[in-house]
């Protein structure tokens, strides 16, 4: 997958494109119906799968004080759509120049003229141009004006609840990490660089990778059971994770820790990419090393057994 930085400046030439265009925060199960579509339609004649997405969240420059918090950064981001099987990802920067260009000038210019565009594919509730005001019906019209075929993907739904980012973000923001993970249509990811910790795990033996937290949302502060891959490799470990503070050993300072089961090896400075699957408990601060040490190895155990569940299909206790 070919990534190009401003559409405006690229000296790219593109023929016979399938452009999926959108924010695409989170690539929920919607966003991988649009794209997958993009995709599908360039593979059968020939063409190139266009993501036309953006460096920043439109909101940053257009209305800063409801801008929400990102489901995914930009690694994590371009990991999912480059794993959609995209030839070409168009990583717009959301300027206030860009956000002042008309309807017309978009689909003329940037579809037309630059991308040599076959086909869009856009969601029901697509907005674009200035102040947001170009509509489905604006595109359509368009589109028949400048010979390209304009494809409105219908809403996903889950229960008769329609997916979006703002309520992937409502789930997660509120602990419902099993309906955020089915409207993703993945696992909650977070991709980072492993980075030195105080290395108090491993002195209680329970060593860990340590995250940043990042300016993104993520699911309460908590202990996680999920998986883990190391870049470059593609075996996955199961793992336990701890997100927020942990108040007995590192109070007040915010954190992401990976303790990856059966695995012992320095991966300091490498990228690891963590999906997570359950919250198994809430944090909590502990009077003793020992009460702690105890309760991980609880946790350890708890997520051992639920992946025996998870991978089996069935209860330990139904056997």
């Amino acid at each position: 997958m070919k990534i190009i930085e401003d559409i405006l400046l690229t000296k790219e030439k593109f023929e016979n494109t399938y452009v999926a265009i959108g924010a695409f925060d989170g690539i929920h199960m919607g966003h991988r119906e649009l794209i997958s579509q993009a995709v599908e339609k360039a593979k059968k004649t020939g063409g190139k799968a266009v993501v036309f997405t953006f460096l920043n969240h439109p909101m940053e420059i257009t209305n800063t004080v409801k801008a929400p918090k990102l489901i995914s950064s930009l690694d994590e981001k371009i990991h999912i759509i480059k794993s959609l099987g995209v030839d070409y990802l168009i990583l717009q920067p959301f300027t206030k120049d860009f956000s002042n260009m008309i309807p017309e000038e978009f689909v003329e210019k940037v579809l037309k003229k630059i991308l040599n565009t076959k086909e869009v594919y856009v969601g029901f509730n697509f907005s674009f141009g200035k102040g947001g005001k170009g509509t489905v019906e604006n595109l359509k019209k368009l589109g028949k004006k400048c010979e390209i075929n304009i494809n409105i993907i219908e809403p996903i739904k889950i229960e008769e609840q329609i997916i979006s980012s703002t309520f992937i973000r409502q789930m997660l923001a509120t602990g419902k990490l099993d309906i955020a993970n089915r409207c993703l249509g993945q696992p909650f990811l977070i991709i980072g660089e492993v980075v030195h910790g105080r290395k108090l795990g491993r002195v209680m033996g329970f060593p860990t990778a340590n995250l940043k937290i990042l300016n993104k949302i993520y699911p309460p502060f908590g202990i996680y059971g999920g998986k883990v891959r190391v870049e470059g490799e593609n075996e996955c470990w199961n793992a336990v994770i701890n997100i927020g503070k942990n108040p007995t050993l590192k109070p007040d300072e915010r954190s992401i820790e990976v303790h990856i089961l059966d695995f012992n090896r320095d991966i300091y400075g490498k990228r690891i990419y963590v999906s997570l699957i359950e919250f198994l408990r809430e944090e909590k601060k502990f009077n003793s090393m020992d009460e702690l040490k105890e309760t991980i190895t609880k946790d350890v155990l708890n997520w051992r057994e639920k992946v025996k569940v998870i991978e089996d299909g069935y209860s330990i206790k139904d056997r």
